[in-house]
């Protein structure tokens, strides 16, 4: 009942982070400069609208973007940054004594995907001037370690953790508005 309760716990905290820092309604999005290039974007992507506007409004930079190029460069860099902190919550949880064992084997897993996906997303950011076609394969491998970590944890264990659920959402939107923007680029 305390790992149910603190999964709980963790969840809700991941839900008020995330919609603290995505609380601006989008429908106020053209009185910034990159309005167009977001809404653009969004309108492409297989993310819903509105999680797909919150997603790029949670790194302030994104209004500062002045084209397609600058925001993949933004999109990235916080996909690493939020892959990164998500591998850091999951080695947490498998260094607790409160993590059920059962969730040990999918937690290590979780943990390589996303190590992967972020050094995967940080690639992707530096051939984006370089090779713009090898970039948009890094952002779709990148993706991959959402998908790997969602298998793992579903074939391994019964136990549902919001957060594991939520993190791989999070992975699956910026990798899919990256591959979007990376694509309006040529790759």
């Amino acid at each position: 009942m305390k790992q149910v309760a603190a999964a709980v716990i963790a969840f809700l905290l991941l839900l008020l982070v995330h919609s603290s820092s995505s609380t601006k309604s989008y429908s106020t999005a053209s009185n910034w400069p990159s309005a167009s290039l977001v809404d653009d974007v969004c309108k492409k992507s297989d993310t819903t609208y509105g999680d797909c506007v919150s997603t790029l409004e949670s790194d302030p930079r994104t209004r500062t973007a002045s084209d397609l190029r600058s925001l993949a460069r933004i999109v990235l860099e916080t996909a690493h940054a939020n892959t990164t902190k998500s591998k850091e919550h999951f080695e947490i949880m498998a260094k607790s004594s409160m993590t059920a064992p059962d969730l040990m084997a999918a937690l290590k897993k979780c943990i390589f995907g996303y190590d992967r996906a972020a050094a995967l997303f940080s690639s992707s950011r530096m051939k984006i001037d370089l090779d713009i076609t090898a970039a948009s394969y890094d952002a779709i491998a990148a993706h991959a370690g959402a998908l790997f970590c969602a298998y793992q944890y579903n074939s391994t264990t019964r136990i549902d953790v919001q957060t594991i659920r939520a993190r791989n959402i999070y992975l699956e939107s910026y990798a899919t508005i990256a591959l979007v923007i990376i694509n309006q680029l040529g790759g």
